[in-house]
């Protein structure tokens, strides 16, 4: 039987949304039981109109619903309205080029008004519908082309009642009691449907819980092979202070403390696997660049990694200052013979230090003796990517680099088969970047400020949008090539757009232009998150701050403040949102990466800090849902007691956990 055959049990599914479900990659019954819902529209309980916030999904008691009104508006949308008020007050409902959504607007007052509070232009409620009774929780689902909420809700519905009662136990009952767990076929059917909040904070943990305490055992597994493996012994005597002696700077102490760390992994005979976390800016490269030293006084080659040919670009510099002739740059865009004599310089061993892009690990790359492997922004990789880069050695000593901050004990859980060395505070010199929250009524007033200090002061300036094109779900939310457009229109300074969509040559020559100051201005996406090291860019403009998590902000600022001058970030919000607002304001207050990623954790869960598939573990799920990271802290401690249990009391877990990641093994190691 084909795995897709499964859904056809289920009303209402024939073989053209099977092909619609597949594309989500729901072939099963207990595919769909297990197909969490995204987000959830909270309508248990009314909301005031005087209290409703702004981005806030409400339901309001519609005491009174006045006459409905369609009209044109300038931009050419149609607007439908309805004023709908309640014992504190009015608000209008607004839909926009849906002129038949007035037959849906009851002639009568009572029952309630659900959607989502918009306070920038008035009192609106966008989106609206009506209901007699209050609708409870409403789960909300990834969708694809040719499938609704209401079919997945009720697919959903259908695949739990068929196959709920088949759902086994997991976790001893003892287990469950100590650590206060609902039943998993209780959280199952729960964190689909939940009655309240309490239930489904309930059935969330318990799903989160038993997700991490598989991904624990696992990595468990994974550190317990490490352990058995043979790599080489490097003899690290005496090289720290021939490597001082190179280095422009003094080390801060964090940098020495990592650098004992990295010196006695590399003496073990005990292949290295160690993350390396610091904030941008915070000296990651000159750690690398020390077991890259050690890997070459004992004869053994190192690479080193990156996401992009710029950055490659800029290790190349640093590499040949240690290194000499015996350092390379392999990338995309050589020549021919200079590449076939990299190329040859690496398989006969007289290249001992090479950096570059995704041209390293195709497979006409040759190594004589790699030692070392380094990858510089580890999630810009994919985990196959890196791991094809191992295969070229027997068992070399692995490091990994990040600068997006993660709070320790976060870090433990997610890279659980690693050991994790953060690198706190910043070399001496470099100065804050200076935070301001800007409100959307200021934002022309501070374009018109950075353009005369860019013509005053001859820096250059970033601005990252949320999106690339325009969004008519999102009105206030301004896109990339719109924004260009405008600020190229409005000011008298060179302004150019990077983003994803383009290609590697066209984005590479953008940031190029940027970096050797023929660009006053880059208006991007994210792309610039990782990239070009440019000391001259001394203000970071980000557009809509609010849609940006805490932690992914305070990256973006670190692409400023490179220099020996005073830099500047500007968060630009139009949110009147309390909370919106307040979780901004972090950002001004503090430049310490970690604190900021330990309140992001607060406020959003580790869910969304992390992204359910940012780790090459899309079997995360659940665990990626958990509200509060002592959930995870205690599933880690869960799962090494159910380890050291008798088997016959753990068996059941250990072998969902195997089976669950049986196919994945070797991303994990690699992460």
């Amino acid at each position: 039987m084909e795995k897709s055959t499964d859904l056809i049990k289920i009303k209402g599914i024939g073989p053209g949304r099977i092909k619609h479900f597949a594309r989500l990659g729901l072939f099963s019954l207990q595919d769909l039981a297990s197909f969490l819902p995204r987000s959830y529209l909270d309508y248990s309980r009314p909301v005031k109109i005087c209290d409703a916030e702004d981005g806030e999904t409400a339901a309001i008691r519609a005491l009174f619903i006045g006459p409905v009104k369609t009209f044109r508006a300038k931009s050419g949308l149609t607007v439908t309205n309805v004023s709908i008020g309640d014992e504190t007050g009015n608000i209008t409902a607004a839909w926009f080029n849906q002129p038949y959504i007035s037959r849906s607007v009851p002639s009568e007052a009572g029952g309630y008004a659900l959607g989502t509070v918009d306070r920038r232009n008035g009192a609106r409620l966008l989106r609206a519908s009506f209901s007699k009774e209050l609708p409870g929780i409403i789960p909300v689902y990834p969708l694809t082309s040719g499938l609704t909420q209401s079919v997945v809700r009720n697919a959903v519905r259908a695949a739990l009642d068929i196959c709920l009662d088949s759902v086994s136990e997991t976790l001893p009952e003892q287990i469950r009691a100590e650590y206060g767990l609902i039943p998993l076929k209780t959280a199952m059917e729960t964190v689909h449907f939940p009655k309240n909040a309490q239930e489904l904070a309930a059935a969330r943990r318990r799903l989160a819980f038993e997700d991490a305490a598989v991904l624990t055992i696992v990595l468990e597994k994974l550190r317990q092979n490490k352990k058995a493996q043979k790599g080489i012994s490097f003899n690290t005597s005496g090289i720290l202070d021939d490597f001082l002696k190179l280095l422009p700077f003094e080390p801060t102490s964090a940098q020495y403390s990592v650098m004992n760390e990295i010196a006695l992994d590399m003496a073990s005979p005990q292949p290295m696997s160690r993350l390396i976390q610091g904030d941008v800016g915070s000296g990651k490269t000159a750690l690398a660049l020390y077991a890259m030293f050690i890997a070459a006084k004992n004869g053994a080659q190192s690479v080193l990694m990156a996401p992009t040919e710029i950055l490659a670009e800029q290790h190349y510099i640093q590499l040949k200052r240690f290194f000499g002739e015996r350092a390379a740059i392999l990338k995309g865009h050589m020549s021919a013979p200079v590449k076939r004599q990299v190329l040859k310089g690496i398989a006969d061993g007289s290249i001992i230090a090479v950096t570059g892009t995704h041209a390293l690990i195709e497979g006409k790359v040759e190594f004589k003796r790699l030692g070392l492997v380094i990858t510089d922004e580890q999630h810009r990789f994919g985990v196959r990517q890196r791991a094809e880069i191992g295969k070229k050695a027997e068992s070399p000593d692995t490091i990994i680099m990040s600068a997006t901050p993660i709070p320790r004990t976060l870090s433990l859980i997610l890279y659980g088969d690693l050991d994790v060395s953060l690198v706190k505070g910043m070399p001496p010199g470099r100065k804050p970047v200076t935070t301001r929250l800007v409100p959307g009524e200021k934002r022309i007033a501070m374009y018109r400020y950075i353009e005369n200090k860019i013509k005053s002061e001859r820096i250059q300036c970033y601005v990252v949008c949320p999106m690339i094109e325009e969004n008519d779900d999102l009105e206030r939310v301004r896109s990339a090539e719109t924004l260009f457009e405008e600020l190229k229109s409005n000011l008298s300074v060179r302004v150019a757009l990077v983003h994803g969509r383009l290609k590697s040559a066209e984005k590479d020559a953008v940031m190029e232009a940027f970096r050797t100051g023929e660009t006053d201005i880059l208006v991007s996406t994210t792309v610039i998150e990782v990239g070009v090291d440019v000391p001259n860019a001394c203000v970071m403009v980000i557009e809509s701050a609010e849609r940006f998590g805490l932690a992914q902000l305070h990256q973006l600022r670190g692409r400023v403040g490179r220099g020996d001058k005073q830099s500047e970030c500007y968060l630009l919000t139009e949110s009147r949102s309390k909370s919106s607002v307040s979780r901004l304001k972090t950002l001004t207050e503090t430049s310490d990466g970690f604190e900021i990623a330990e309140k992001d954790l607060e406020a959003r869960g580790p869910g969304e800090l992390i992204g359910m598939r940012q780790h090459g573990i899309s079997e995360f799920g659940a665990a990626a849902l958990a509200s509060d990271i002592e959930t995870l802290k205690q599933a880690r401690d869960c799962a090494r007691k159910l380890l050291a249990m008798p088997p016959e009391k753990s068996e059941r877990l250990i072998e969902k956990a195997m089976r669950k990641y049986e196919r994945s093994l070797e991303d994990i190691v690699i992460n």
